[in-house]
């Protein structure tokens, strides 16, 4: 398993949010997602943070490569290219 930060500037989220959550779910779980979660940038109206855990490294990079997945990306009104960075977990506390 491995953690993915993704960095997406969009046009507007209740499109974003619409399409992330029907035709680009499918998309993941076909590549191996196990979950997602979306986060607002407080200070950007045209900006989210994604938590994705994915089965591997190479599941999530074959999401990325799937032409059908760009194509996905673009309807959500995803501006410009994601930004992702691979999170290894290092420790965990309580409280």
């Amino acid at each position: 398993m491995i953690t993915v930060m993704g960095r997406v500037k969009i046009e507007e989220l209740p499109k974003f949010l619409g399409m992330f959550a029907t035709r680009g779910a499918t998309m993941r779980r076909y590549h191996g997602s196990e979950d997602a979660q979306v986060f607002k940038v407080s200070e950007s109206e045209n900006e989210v943070i994604v938590l994705f855990t994915w089965r591997s490294r190479e599941a999530f990079e074959g999401f990325l490569a799937d032409p059908e997945v760009k194509t996905t990306m673009a309807s959500s009104g995803t501006l410009g290219k994601p930004e992702f960075t691979y999170l290894e977990p290092l420790a965990r506390f309580p409280g």
